[in-house]
């Protein structure tokens, strides 16, 4: 491709000329070949072949732009391989620590050549990923670019009420930028990707009222009944301690015992803090008799110990 033809002071530059100067650029712009990286930095272009035993641009954080070529008016960009670290609750069934690597297209970040991904400028590249809706990972995941904002949602288990939601992550690598003419980028993400499966599920066991009472799905709140005493005439508290919340009675000892029976010296009835402690079954008995009150015969009852 020849270079248009120099001009002298006072020279028009025609639409051709300065067309001919564009295309005389693009087909001098470096390229990488098969095996090949091509590394951009303010001094110009190189060449990198990486070596099959380590990784290629180990100095430089996960996400990395390593080259940024120009292709009919948009950018082709290669970034260094990055993880998404998936950690989850420690389980004998499952690794606790998983480690995805995103795909572009069709192509993983550490396949050589590395892929080539389309920008332009305004644009945001993204690493998206989803879940299950108990955190775990469910598709491997992926790096596109978007000149919108991209809206994300966070998973969630089941309540007792049967909800639940899969999520869905959308996360911010880096945007293409113009700075003075040239690409460049403004940086989001400088480390692998984090995602912690850490939210349990919430379960009611057994029969009578429930204490968890239920996940409100817009606010992802769960919620929890609390445990009182009754408003008015309660003999029984509740209190709440540093680790644990204590019921409790009224604080009120005392006995009921038969006075002028011989035949035991225990007391009949006895409660301590309001709540009853004698074991075994008492019992009075009610007896009629007949007496005579003021001249006339009469039937009186009697309450009995036998």
């Amino acid at each position: 491709m020849r270079l248009p033809q120099r001009k002298k002071p006072g020279d028009p530059i025609l639409a051709a000329d300065w067309n001919l100067l564009l295309e005389a650029i693009a087909a001098r712009t470096p390229r990488a070949g098969a095996g090949l990286e091509l590394i951009a930095s303010s001094g110009g272009f190189a060449y990198s072949r990486p070596s099959p035993t380590s990784s290629p641009h180990a100095g430089l954080p996960p996400f990395s732009v390593i080259g940024i070529e120009k292709k009919e008016g948009s950018y082709l960009v290669t970034i260094k391989e990055g993880w998404v670290i998936e950690r989850k609750p420690k389980s004998e069934s499952k690794p606790t620590v998983k480690f995805h690597i995103p795909k572009a297209g069709d192509k993983t970040l550490d396949t050589i050549p590395r892929p080539q991904i389309g920008m332009a400028i305004g644009d945001t590249l993204w690493c998206r990923f989803t879940t299950d809706s108990m955190g775990e990972i469910s598709e491997e995941p992926e790096i596109f670019s978007s000149a919108e904002d991209q809206e994300g949602s966070h998973y969630y288990p089941e309540d007792p009420e049967g909800s639940g939601s899969d999520g869905n992550y959308a996360v911010k690598l880096f945007k293409l930028i113009e700075d003075d003419g040239s690409p460049a980028v403004s940086v989001y993400q400088q480390s692998d990707i984090e995602h912690w499966a850490q939210l349990w599920k919430g379960e009611n066991l057994g029969s009578g009222s429930r204490v968890f009472k239920e996940h409100n799905e817009e606010e992802n709140v769960y919620k929890f009944r609390r445990i009182d005493r009754r408003a008015s005439q309660h003999q029984i508290d509740v209190i709440e301690e540093a680790d644990v919340i204590r019921v409790q009675g009224n604080d009120k000892d005392g006995t009921l015992a038969i006075e002028g029976d011989s035949s035991s010296s225990e007391p009949f009835l006895e409660w301590k803090d309001g709540l009853m402690i004698t074991e075994g079954e008492k019992k009075l008995f009610v007896r009629e008799f007949m007496i005579c009150e003021y001249g006339s015969a009469r039937t009186v009852k009697f309450i009995t110990l036998d």
